[in-house]
């Protein structure tokens, strides 16, 4: 009899224990984010590491727009992920994001340190003023150039200093923080020139296949670029980013 009752104490112990827990869980940590497309969908796709607790029974996703005193709730994830993808993202917004920890005894925990995430990728076409290239497309899943891509100009050579040509881009890769990058440029071109007689005009044909130019892409602003060239032998190239992927299907909202 005093065997049972022991176990019956102990039982009772256990469950009281839980009953009372007010005990919260640790703020989870490392909260990251970025911004990105899956399937035309913009979205935020969050994560984070769990809390040394091992009673979590949820998160708390909170999000701010645009500023980070003014947090509302956003979604409830279950205790056994940590990560959840935000696809009501406002294009162009800086979102900030912090997350908490409950447990199943409706203890709840501190916040993460907030975070925020910038939603702009320069996907999609990006067209060359004063060329005659359509557009130079950043990929808007792998936000990569192609591996080499042309601007051409194409006028007629009938008076001198009239010019035609094409521009070859090489090696362009970018840092998909600072959406800058480099890369090499290859020149053919014509120019219409006088001759050394002075009497008549020659077309002169002019190429850098051996020594090429080195350039340097910007496209970190959601409207504008720029291809820079290292020497001042060229004029700079403006981009204008007319917020559509490759195939004129609209990306963003």
């Amino acid at each position: 009899m005093k065997r049972i009752t022991n176990i019956l104490v102990i039982i009772l112990f256990a469950s009281c224990s839980e009953i009372f827990d007010e005990e919260p869980p640790n703020s989870p940590g490392n909260l990251r984010g970025y911004f990105t497309m899956a399937d035309d969908q913009p979205k935020v796709h969050l994560s984070w590491e769990g809390p040394s607790n091992d009673d979590v029974s949820e998160y708390h996703v909170f999000r701010s727009i645009g500023d980070v005193t003014s947090f509302e709730s956003l979604a409830k994830v279950s205790g056994a992920n940590t990560m959840f993808d935000d696809t009501s993202v406002i294009w162009l917004e800086n979102i900030y994001y912090k997350v908490r920890a409950e447990d199943p005894s409706a203890n709840v925990g501190e916040f993460s340190d907030s975070i925020f995430v910038y939603c702009y990728k320069p996907g999609g076409n990006w067209t060359l003023g004063g060329y005659d290239s359509l557009h130079l497309c950043v990929d808007p899943r792998t936000y990569s150039t192609p591996e080499v891509f042309r601007l051409i100009l194409d006028m007629p050579l009938d008076s001198i200093g009239d010019t035609a040509g094409i521009m070859d881009f090489t090696e362009i890769v970018l840092d998909t923080n600072a959406w800058t990058g480099t890369g090499w440029m290859y020149y053919t071109y014509s120019v219409v020139e006088m001759s050394d007689d002075s009497l008549t005009a020659d077309t002169v044909t002019y190429a850098n296949t051996v020594a090429p130019e080195f350039c340097m892409i910007d496209l970190s602003e959601p409207t504008t670029g720029s291809i820079v060239f290292d020497s001042d032998d060229y004029e700079s190239i403006i981009l204008m980013h007319d917020v559509t992927s490759c195939d004129g299907d609209s990306l963003f909202p």
